[in-house]
């Protein structure tokens, strides 16, 4: 609540310095890289981390398999 607060108290200031919103709440979102363009060392990683889960998926299927818990 304090920061709603100090934020209400400010914009009518605002309007009488020369405070910059752009400054004061910049906007975070426009600087992140477009989706789609990935670097060659994240597809290695996104490859690695999909083996490692196929690997382990099929290693507890053939463990469920071959030691059933159910008699």
């Amino acid at each position: 609540m304090t920061t709603y607060d100090a934020r209400e108290q400010l914009l009518p200031r605002l309007a009488q310095s020369e405070l910059r919103p752009d400054l004061l709440y910049p906007d975070l979102h426009g600087g992140l890289p477009a989706a789609g363009h990935l670097q060659p060392v994240e597809k290695k990683l996104i490859g690695f981390s999909l083996g490692i889960g196929l690997l382990l998926l099929a290693a507890l299927f053939l463990i469920n398999h071959v030691l059933p818990l159910a008699p």
